[in-house]
């Protein structure tokens, strides 16, 4: 029970613990406002996982495997899990922040979107593998469950970028758009099992650096 359930959930919660603690000690950001992210973050998770459930079982796009799984990486889990988060990332607490302190609001409630995603997709595998007397092969899920949080992470900074630049009547519509493409790519990639599943890494790589881009475009535009 502990090993098999109650350690890889804690495991799970591993990289929000991490990054609540640095933001608040070492980056000043405010405790309370990064537990509503949090709480905002969970909240996503709900419609996100039902939309998730019912759409893939709609394979009306093309009876082409690999075109149907683009456009579904691009659709599900780029444009409408997306623009879900900017949904969820307008109650975050807005007044008198910086570019950096909002960006860092929305980087939690990303990891906290990805921990509590994580868990669930933890314990469906671990469902699946006990119904086929079959092995769990925890290095892979683990390996897929942090680098799904900084997909998570960065592209929900992208989105709070994209919030945080209409709210100062400065749109910055590439933050989202990027955010877009680069979830369905990563997806798109991690669902393979064999060596084209390397290419997710390419598009956290890529995540991490627009992060750092779009925040010198939005803070430049802001200063203007």
């Amino acid at each position: 029970m502990f090993l098999s359930i109650i350690l890889p959930i804690i495991l799970c919660f591993i990289p929000l613990i991490t990054g609540f603690f640095i933001f608040t000690i070492a980056l000043k950001v405010n405790a309370g406002h990064l537990s509503i992210a949090i709480l905002l973050g969970l909240a996503a998770v709900i419609p996100i996982s039902v939309i998730q459930f019912f759409l893939p079982s709609l394979n009306i796009l093309t009876s082409m495997p690999i075109l149907r799984e683009i456009l579904k990486s691009l659709f599900l889990y780029g444009l409408v899990e997306e623009i879900l988060k900017c949904v969820f990332v307008l109650p975050l607490p807005k007044k008198d922040k910086s570019a950096l302190e909002f960006l860092l609001l929305a980087f939690t409630m990303g990891l906290a979107l990805g921990c509590f995603e994580s868990i669930v997709y933890y314990l469906d595998h671990l469902q699946m593998a006990n119904n086929r007397n079959a092995t769990l092969l925890y290095g892979q899920i683990f390996a897929r469950i942090f680098s799904s949080d900084i997909i998570h992470m960065t592209c929900t900074g992208l989105c709070g970028l994209f919030i945080y630049s209409i709210r100062n009547k400065r749109t910055v519509i590439s933050c989202l758009l990027s955010a877009v493409f680069i979830h369905g790519v990563y997806d798109f990639f991690a669902g393979f099992q064999n060596a084209l599943r390397w290419f997710a890494i390419a598009a956290i790589l890529l995540a991490i650096a627009e992060c750092r881009l779009k925040y010198s475009s939005v803070t430049e535009e802001s200063s203007a």
